[in-house]
């Protein structure tokens, strides 16, 4: 069965309960609960003032440690049968995703071609790790269509956009926390599987990364912020991503709105140095904390480029990058310029047929040659990368 197919059997069993068991032929999905402590690196933030009590907006603002982000679900996809592997994969997916169906036939392509476990793993408040209200289309639109009526010349604003800019446009300093928790909460899985606690996994199994969009960028941080070599021997592939901050464009319908992305950008660009100055702890965490660190190289181009190349580097045999063609959210140019002269290696590809950054394996008939070649041509590389 090629990706269309497997596409579209694997997401009716997960769209019909079956968040476990026998998924496909050699292939079981095995559900864990994980519980993200959440010291250290993440830290709440206050909800937005001027808000009206009840209101959509400010029912989408609360919910910074809510319990959804504390204690959720995520899966493995592994081969049936199989005890203690020598290494694992974990599959980060893009921001604002919501549903796993798109990455199931990912992760089984890496999971039959590497004959190991794959993991999904959830970014910080993203899929089940956020109040259902976030994701439900009815009251996203009406959100979507307070947002057009207050904000002058808002583009791309969408039910499926609008929890996520609407957080972002009021508090873009969310970005920063929920990316530090998601790194703590990896490594704290990683440890878990140091401990012997995953069945799936052998205590000094590597775990390697597929990253896709924002989660290329986290699992290169951390690559770049790894002081205590648990992640010494691990290979990541940075798919549609991997860019500095300043050259991604994530203005899309799925993704996040005109006034969102000028807020998350000026706060990047412009507010990061400022709130240093003013906070003492956010200047400890850029320049004492590993990852808080590896945050900062990546925000820009010409911010610390040296030390960046350096970094990088340091890491880049271990990372291949494939960007694509015309995708406009992680431009193959920016990726490359990011990885010039550092041991990354850079594949752009180019399928033949009309596709988006959210959306790089169209499931349409009509292109279903073109597709499955495009699919079967990432996914060899991918295992070959991760293979070594």
């Amino acid at each position: 069965m090629g990706f269309i197919g497997t596409y579209r059997g694997l997401a009716e069993a997960f769209q019909g309960g079956r968040g476990y068991g026998p998924m496909d032929a050699g292939l079981v999905l095995h559900a864990r609960r994980f519980h993200s402590a959440g010291q250290g690196l993440s830290a709440p933030t206050p909800p937005s003032e001027g808000l009206a009590p009840g209101s959509l907006e400010s029912q989408v603002d609360q919910g910074d440690d809510c319990e959804e982000n504390r204690t959720f679900p995520y899966r493995i996809l592994a081969p049936k049968g199989l005890e203690r592997g020598a290494r694992g994969i974990l599959l980060l997916h893009g921001l604002n995703e919501k549903k796993w169906e798109k990455y199931l036939p990912w992760a089984k392509a890496l999971a039959e071609g590497l004959g190991a476990p794959v993991i999904l793993f959830p970014i910080a408040f993203h899929m089940e790790r956020s109040p259902a209200l976030w994701f439900e289309p009815r009251p996203m639109r009406q959100l979507s269509r307070d947002r057009q009526s207050r904000i002058p010349g808002l583009e791309l604003s969408y039910f499926a956009n609008a929890a996520l800019s609407s957080r972002l446009h009021a508090r873009p300093e969310r970005f920063l926390w929920a990316g530090l928790r998601t790194l703590e909460d990896v490594v704290a899985l990683a440890q878990r599987v140091r401990q012997g606690e995953e069945p799936l996994l052998a205590p000094d199994a590597r775990l390697d990364f597929f990253g896709y969009s924002i989660g290329a960028f986290i699992s290169e941080l951390l690559l770049l912020s790894d002081v205590d070599g648990r992640f010494s021997e691990s290979r990541v592939v940075s798919f549609c991503g991997g860019c500095v901050l300043s050259r991604q464009e994530p203005l899309a319908r799925e993704i996040l709105d005109s006034a969102a992305v000028q807020a998350l950008r000026h706060f990047l660009l412009r507010e990061l140095e400022p709130l240093k100055r003013a906070r003492p702890e956010l200047s400890r965490l850029f320049s004492e904390h590993p990852a808080g660190r590896a945050f900062e190289l990546m925000v820009s181009e010409e911010h610390l480029r040296a030390e960046r190349e350096a970094a990088l580097r340091r890491v880049g045999a271990r990372i291949q990058a494939i960007a694509l063609q015309e995708d406009r959210v992680a431009p193959p140019g920016a990726v490359a310029d990011t990885f010039a002269g550092t041991g990354v290696r850079v594949d752009i590809l180019a399928p033949p047929y009309a596709y988006e950054h959210v959306n790089p394996f169209p499931a349409v008939t009509a292109l279903e040659a073109d597709v499955e070649r495009s699919f079967a041509d990432t996914f060899g590389r991918a295992v070959a990368w991760l293979a070594r």
